[in-house]
């Protein structure tokens, strides 16, 4: 018997205190990190992204399938952990001020022909602020793929393109859901273009290259141990932060990232403290594509994307599995938008004579994370092997 398909394209686009996320994300997102950076040099994706698609579609799985679902996401075992997710994306997309803007959308299209609970629809709104459309997947797959794209690029500023791939989508899709985040913020603490300078940057393969690099001598959060460095930049409002953990010379980014784990993480962020800094950090703009089936199915959920997947909670039939995932995701980090210099001064004139200068210079391959300060729950993670690539 064929099965019909749901599709899960995942979109995320971004810019460029220590709390305690309310629920697991930061978890699952080191497990995904350690898969795709041993595949790809350089590298961004958004766990905040596809953990919420995936906790929608995990409310209509039963059995085997949303134990998989749950074991490989640390989704906790619970009525409340959907509605806790969307408060969480709700709580982020309050983050926003007139510097910092942030806007996380989700969605859900449905053949026009195919029955879906109420439970489900409702469940989709109430705890994810879904927005449910109906379109016609079996009369017309390649223009209901055109249309999705369209509306992601819509909801992404136009960054993110043809999300779905011809052929993605046929006529026995039956679901699509999406979640996207857009993210652009200025620093609190400005780079002055003027400052910036043309440095040599050491990728793992021994090639050095020329690259552009902004440069500041400020106050900064960092942190350092016998095998990094970790420099926090935050973004005005002091809400949201880019985190690098630049490893020591001589350890491979590849190495140093399948060491790389959410204790490590959780240590760094509590042992951050203002330090006067001299920074040298290399302007770069990644964008990675991905298709997620292969890399979920070898950390433990396979039954999802099988005959065997369980999903009757959808519309009470067990004649779906997801067919695909996919996901984009795009960061740019640069000096431009740093425009908040009144507040951003203050903080630099604080304390700054009684101290030595630290240094940190990121001139070779180095991990980095957009993180929600409040919650401490990871936007963006990825790495840099070469900003010239």
């Amino acid at each position: 018997m064929k099965r019909l398909s749901i599709m899960i394209p995942l979109v995320i686009l971004g810019f460029s205190g220590y709390g305690q996320a309310p629920i697991s994300v930061n978890s699952f997102t080191f497990d995904l990190y350690k898969n795709l950076s041993q595949e790809k040099n350089n590298l961004v994706f958004s766990p905040i992204s596809i953990t919420p698609a995936f906790d929608m579609v995990a409310l209509g799985a039963k059995g085997e399938t949303l134990n998989k679902i749950n074991s490989t996401f640390h989704f906790e075992k619970n009525k409340q952990f959907p509605k806790q997710m969307g408060n969480l994306l709700k709580d982020l997309k309050s983050r926003g001020n007139d510097s910092v803007n942030i806007t996380i959308t989700n969605r859900v299209w449905i053949e026009k022909s195919y029955k879906t609970s109420c439970k489900f629809r409702r469940a989709l709104r109430s705890d994810f602020r879904a927005k449910i459309g109906q379109t016609s997947f079996v009369s017309d797959p390649e223009g209901s793929r055109n249309s999705i794209n369209s509306t992601i690029e819509t909801d992404t500023r136009g960054f993110i393109k043809d999300l779905l791939p011809q052929g993605s989508i046929d006529n026995l899709t039956r679901l699509v859901l999406t979640n996207a985040v857009y993210f652009k913020g200025k620093w609190e603490i400005p780079f002055d273009p003027k400052k910036s300078s043309q440095r040599m940057f050491y990728p793992s393969n021994g090639k050095e290259v020329k690259h552009k690099f902004m440069y500041s001598t400020n106050d900064f959060g960092y942190y350092s141990s016998d095998d990094f460095s970790a420099l926090e930049l935050n973004y005005y409002g002091d809400e949201l932060s880019l985190l690098i953990i630049l490893p020591n010379k001589g350890t491979s980014l590849q190495d140093f990232s399948q060491k790389l784990n959410v204790d490590t993480y959780n240590n760094i962020i509590e042992n951050l403290a203002p330090e006067k800094i001299s920074v040298n950090i290399p302007v770069f703009k990644l964008e990675t594509s991905l298709s997620l089936k292969k890399t979920l199915s070898e950390m433990g959920m396979g039954v999802a994307f099988s005959d065997d997947a369980d999903f009757s909670g959808i519309s009470g039939k067990t004649d779906l599995k997801i067919s695909d995932a996919f996901h984009k995701a795009y960061i740019e980090v640069s000096e431009e938008g740093t425009t908040a210099a009144a507040a951003t001064a203050v903080v630099v004139a604080v304390k700054s004579v009684f101290r030595p200068t630290q240094t940190f210079i990121a001139d070779h391959p180095f991990v980095y994370i957009l993180r929600d300060k409040t919650t401490n729950t990871i936007l963006f993670i990825g790495n840099l092997e070469n900003p010239e690539d």
